[in-house]
């Protein structure tokens, strides 16, 4: 499992790594406005829009081994584009490109294959502290990199980093074990009907279309209307790290050792509201210190939701629509990233940021007071029978306390409510 968590981590940090920087060298390039550089910056989550279903469905039916390679080595032809880009629009089609191996569900139904049902939840988290983990090595060796060689070259790195990961699938991961479902194979409307689930997938697109605006307005905010000099961005990176840090293990621990999930997922969407509020006092009485801060609760909030918000999507989902709920998660983080980086740059560019920004907090007041009335996750007792016939399968399908159930390595899973 761990490589897979590995796995996921590599294909994130050359995603993440160019972002800190990435506007400021897109506003350079022939052709380049702030709205095109927002496109740019959230170009490679529409490619992800698009086929993270498909691919996850090419994994249903394929070896998922070599559905990975296939995307890893498309994020590789991706990075290489992007590395050579001379104007804006090859640079968008570059990060179209990078997205275009959209291959996060399949990992993440991988995971899921692979783990016991009472070790999920821990594998997920695990995987989602390593993304947050790449994240913040990315505000550091992005602006490091970025101004002192730059930007192309964290382009390449991403292109090694690529090949790398393919070598570990080829020669680190197991084959996935076959699992039997008795029950009808999830379709999008019925993941759709799920309300949890509704609630879950609109928390991971307004923390990733967050995600997104921060990293297209922290650079341009702070060179042009702080004043700062671009080598100085680390200034407002270091510290916001080390309150991700210390984020990291305290999501995993209220959420999945403690069991407040909900709490979890309020305090990161007011954290990251409270940023959006701080943006919007700093850049009006013209202060870098309440920027700053503003960038402290925005690390902080999302590296608190981060290292639980699939897992809390595969907890949620039914068994036989895990692969298509994860998916389905993982396409509308993408579109929020887009939107988030395409909407910013528009608004930028029209100069309305302090509308925006407006606006975005009033959304994330929103998106705060609905997670409030959220019913508590629903939490589950699990059994495993070893001996078993279909009459039995035929009594689970009626009986109410069940959730759901499946077939893996000859025993039957059975998820009762608690």
């Amino acid at each position: 499992m761990i490589y897979l968590s590995l796995l996921m981590a590599i294909r994130f940090l050359g995603l993440f790594i160019v972002m800190p920087v990435l506007s400021l060298y897109a506003m350079h390039l022939k052709g380049a406005n702030e709205f095109n550089v927002g496109v740019a910056l959230g170009a490679y989550a529409l490619s992800q829009l698009f086929l993270q279903i498909p691919f996850g469905k090419l994994a249903d039916k394929h070896d998922k081994k070599i559905i990975l390679s296939i995307g890893l080595f498309i994020l590789f032809l991706g990075s290489l584009v992007c590395a050579f880009a001379d104007n804006i629009y090859m640079l968008i089609f570059g990060r179209l490109l990078q997205g275009a191996g959209a291959i996060g569900g399949v990992i993440l139904a991988y995971i899921a294959d692979l783990t016991d049902e009472n070790q999920r939840a821990k594998a997920f988290a695990r995987m989602g502290q390593f993304i947050a983990l790449s994240f913040a090595i990315s505000m550091i060796l992005g602006p490091t990199i970025g101004t002192k060689y730059g930007v192309d070259k964290l382009f390449l790195l991403t292109a090694i980093l690529a090949l790398i990961s393919i070598f570990i699938v080829l020669t680190k991961i197991p084959p996935a074990p076959k699992i039997t479902h008795h029950i009808q194979n999830a379709s999008l409307k019925d993941i759709f009907k799920h309300k949890e689930l509704i609630k879950l997938f609109f928390s991971g697109f307004m923390q990733k279309g967050l995600m997104s605006v921060f990293f297209l307005l922290i650079p341009l905010i702070f060179t042009q209307i702080f004043n700062w000099q671009k080598t100085e961005l680390w200034k407002v990176y270091i510290p916001a790290l080390i309150f991700g840090f210390f984020a990291l293990p305290l999501g995993a621990i209220l959420a999945e050792k403690k069991g407040k999930g909900k709490l979890v997922f309020i305090l990161s969407a007011t954290s990251i509201t409270t940023a959006l509020f701080l943006f919007l006092i700093g850049i009006n009485i013209t202060s870098s210190i309440i920027g700053i801060i503003g960038v402290i609760f925005f690390f902080f909030g999302f590296n608190l939701l981060e290292p639980v918000l699939q897992s809390f999507v595969s907890k949620v989902a039914y068994a036989h629509q895990k692969a298509t709920a994860l998916s389905t998660s993982n396409t509308i983080q993408y579109l929020g990233i887009f939107l988030g980086g395409s909407i910013a740059g528009w608004f930028l560019h029209k100069g309305y940021l302090n509308l925006f920004l407006i606006f975005s907090t009033i959304i994330g007041i929103i998106w705060t007071i609905m997670l409030i009335k959220m019913k508590p996750i629903t939490k589950f007792k699990i059994v495993i029978y070893e001996n078993f016939d279909k009459d039995f399968i035929e009594e689970l399908k009626t009986e109410k306390n069940v959730y759901d159930f499946y077939e893996k390595d000859k025993k039957l899973i059975v998820r009762y409510i608690n």
